[in-house]
């Protein structure tokens, strides 16, 4: 009996845990930065550079 109550338990607070963590709760804004540059996904850049391969200094 002890041991359901345990379990159900640890349930309930894996699913706490796991709701903060989505929620985002205690983390810092960052919607006024860029997002981060991943590589490969420079498309936009490339595009510019092809039509404008040498772009005034």
């Amino acid at each position: 009996m002890s041991f359901h109550i345990v379990l159900g338990l640890l349930f309930i607070a894996a699913l706490a845990l796991l709701a903060l963590a989505l929620s985002g709760y205690g983390s810092t804004d960052r919607s006024h930065e860029a997002p981060p540059r991943l590589p490969g996904h420079d498309v936009q850049d490339e595009l510019k550079r092809r039509a404008d391969p040498d772009p005034p200094a």
